[in-house]
């Protein structure tokens, strides 16, 4: 722990660019949280059933971004690496061939939500007024879904050529313009029409467009020969070579975030066994956790990018104690925050006009999160940050996958189905963390993921 805080030049170098990189990514991670957490506390207010309403279709829009992530999560240790190496034109073609993937993965959920979406939401919710809401809702959100995931490639290979400003100061315009569109479409206000959950997703949508005009302005226009910025010529230097060594180390990452995604959906699904009461308990509770935990992420976020830097660079003894460095800091961050959330317990409760029916489950899942922060943190660190940034993500694959699918989905689903209130089903969720963290720390100190991926790539 001394050495952690300790004054030599190698710490202020480490926490130089920790911070340079870190305090932009919280920002942004701030204000992409802020839109849902925002729409549901001004949804809150019309009542329980348009709540859960926007929920369940968060949860559908959830499962697309953490697909998207794993497009852009393996485009991310590529592009970190290359740019450790000082490689433009394979950091040009990771993010061309991953715009392509990330506009097709967009249309895989685009379409069906068009076609069906009554038969996604029965997934949810059979509640004949919560089907109507959602169904107004995706009608019209559903149209930026390939604006986010064009958005999010350069937003996320940004970080990892160490620029993360440029998503930050575009997703803090669009959240300006989501809470100002949001006042006046929901309620009514600002000479707009009042359009209840129609008027959170026409407002949802309008920020989007904003935001990809701002990103895609900055580095085709504004910046002159900015490092993320391909045309047709690198396109057409994407190979079968090429393809097959991104698709390789990308792919496992693509399956971890989709899969676990899909298990966060039966989550809810096994959430909604306790009543319409309980995902709207079980909405603000997550969408309000995901506030508290966000500052660990978010540096697990800088670990990957930094790790990947100094492993391309073939530092690999540095990125060995930088990933020292990372565990100690994002487990003390989340003792922190896990504190803060159950300090906090009190304000959230009004923030949220919470009814007494809700209140005592909404306050026993808190105390749950905020208990167990400090661990979450810590096994998000070790599948992003540490493992993955060396290539290592088969590993990361099977540590996730089955902890989750094989330990705390069916501990919550038989639970549920034996009528376990919402706070159990919550704290069984997170049984995934403590096998977890028994499997995880021993690869972690195993050095087995430190490799340089980008070594012997042209």
């Amino acid at each position: 722990m001394q050495g952690l805080f300790s004054l030599s030049d190698d710490n202020k170098m480490f926490y130089k660019v920790l911070v340079s990189l870190c305090i932009p990514i919280i920002i942004q991670q701030l204000i992409s949280t802020s839109v849902n957490v925002i729409d549901t506390m001004m949804i809150s207010s019309l009542g329980e059933t348009s709540v859960a309403s926007i929920g369940v279709a968060n949860q559908f829009f959830f499962l697309f971004s953490m697909s998207l992530s794993g497009i852009t999560g393996g485009a991310g240790i590529f592009i970190s690496q290359f740019f450790g190496k000082g490689d433009t034109t394979n950091i040009r073609k990771v993010t061309g061939f991953t715009i392509i993937l990330a506009i097709l993965l967009s249309l895989v959920f685009f379409i069906p939500a068009l076609i069906i979406p009554t038969e996604i939401i029965h997934i949810f919710s059979y509640d004949p007024e919560v089907i109507k809401q959602c169904r107004e809702y995706f009608s019209i959100v559903i149209f930026c879904y390939p604006l986010i995931a064009m958005s999010t490639v350069f937003s996320t290979g940004s970080r990892g050529i160490r620029n993360p400003k440029l998503g930050m100061i575009c997703s803090s315009v669009a959240l300006i313009v989501n809470i100002i569109l949001n006042y006046g479409l929901i309620f009514g206000n600002l000479g707009m029409p009042m359009l209840g959950v129609k008027g959170a997703a026409l407002a949802t949508v309008i920020a989007r467009i904003v935001e990809f005009s701002l990103i895609v302005g900055y580095v085709y226009f504004l910046k002159k020969d900015y490092t993320l910025k391909f045309g047709i010529k690198e396109l057409k230097l994407i190979d079968k070579e090429f393809s097959s060594s991104f698709l390789k180390t990308s792919f496992p990452i693509f399956l971890n975030d989709t899969a676990w995604a899909i298990g966060t959906v039966l989550y809810s699904v096994a959430y909604s066994k306790a009543g319409t009461s309980a995902i709207a308990a079980s909405q603000i509770a997550t969408s309000t956790g995901n506030f508290f935990i966000m500052t660990a992420v978010c540096i697990a976020i800088g670990a990957s990018i930094m790790l990947g830097n100094e492993l391309g660079a073939d530092n690999i003894d540095r990125a060995i104690s930088y990933a020292k460095k990372f565990s100690a800091l994002v487990f003390i961050t989340g003792l922190i925050f896990g504190g803060l959330l159950i300090l906090n317990i009190p304000m959230l409760l009004k923030i949220f006009s919470v009814t007494d029916m809700l209140a005592p489950d909404i306050t026993k899942i808190f105390i749950i999160m905020g208990i167990l922060m400090a661990l979450k943190s810590f096994n998000t660190l070790i599948v992003i940050g540490i493992l993955r940034s060396g290539g290592d993500t088969r590993y990361a694959l099977f540590l996730e996958l089955g902890c989750m699918w094989l330990v705390s989905i069916p501990l919550t689903f038989i639970a549920a189905f034996k009528g376990a209130p919402i706070y159990v089903l919550v704290l069984l969720t997170y049984s995934e963390e403590i096998v977890k963290f028994i499997f995880g720390v021993p690869r972690a100190l195993s050095r087995k993921w430190a490799a340089n991926i980008v070594k012997e790539m042209n």
